[in-house]
């Protein structure tokens, strides 16, 4: 869209651009007041925003290997 016409976006978009806007909507940390403006800043948001995404994700797995290995030992007393 943004190469097809002018004036669909507020600014042109790049492919970290859109990578950036894609990583913010999923992490859901919304668009805010504060953003980074440039391409480096943007790329340091990103790396950010996958690492606590990841955080996220291994700490609900140790929680459920957690819940299924006390289920487990509760099963076999």
């Amino acid at each position: 869209m943004d190469h097809a016409g002018e004036g669909e976006f507020t600014e042109p978009l790049t492919r970290t651009d859109a990578l950036y806007f894609t990583l913010t909507v999923f992490s859901t940390v919304g668009f805010g007041d504060i953003t980074p403006e440039t391409h480096e800043a943007r790329i340091v948001t990103m790396v950010q925003m996958t690492g606590d995404i990841l955080l996220l994700g291994v700490a609900a797995h140790v929680v459920v290997g957690a819940v299924q290995s006390a289920l487990g030992r509760r099963g076999d007393g």
